[in-house]
């Protein structure tokens, strides 16, 4: 309320923190229609830590560290899933056409529900324990190059929310972004070390 003075000026928020997290906040309430939106800051908080940190950039992460550390940074030569690769890369033209039609908060659902799709996945193959045993370590290899090619097809569906973090994550394959490219996985290919890239 300006009226009560419990407001936040744009110039102390930028002083403060990253813009592209006030940006996905906003995105993440946006729908089609026109409607007033609250600042709540522990909901924000909270967006931002839940969706972007721990559901999307912490695919990245835990599959760039084992790659980084266990695999020379190589990328296997295919995927350990090709079908879950399809269904995922085929999900961002029904989210390009929820951001063509204003309706951003759908589209950041999908995104969100994609990515914990692709964590459950991660869980479930449990790659850092594939690397201990060498009858399974080139399938630790498949998880992960997996992993990360899901990571590349949803930090390209939040390009037009956080083109900063999607820039800098796809630094990490050394690959420009490029939404119309992404049927094929990139496989075989030696990435760069992970960096943080939320903090």
């Amino acid at each position: 309320s300006k009226s009560r003075g419990t407001f936040i000026m744009a110039r102390t928020f930028l002083d403060h923190l990253e813009p592209e997290y006030l940006r996905y906040y906003y995105a993440a309430k946006l729908g089609s229609g026109i409607d007033d939106i609250d600042l709540s800051l522990d909901d924000f908080v909270y967006r931002v830590n839940s969706d972007l940190v721990g559901k999307v950039v912490n695919i990245a992460s835990r599959c760039a560290g084992i790659l980084n550390k266990q695999y020379e940074s190589q990328l296997a030569d295919q995927l350990e899933d090709d079908v879950l690769y399809n269904e995922v890369a085929q999900a961002r033209h029904i989210i390009g056409e929820l951001f063509e039609a204003r309706d951003y908060a759908k589209a950041l659902r999908s995104i969100t529900s994609l990515a914990d799709r692709t964590n459950r996945y991660i869980d479930g193959k449990k790659p850092w324990a594939l690397v201990k045993n060498e009858d399974t370590f080139e399938e630790g290899r498949r998880v992960c190059t997996q992993g990360l090619n899901l990571y590349r097809v949803l930090i390209t569906c939040l390009s037009p929310v956080v083109p900063k973090l999607a820039g800098e994550s796809l630094t990490l394959f050394r690959t420009p972004l490029d939404w119309h490219h992404l049927d094929q996985p990139l496989l075989g290919a030696t990435i760069e070390p992970f960096k943080a890239l939320m903090y």
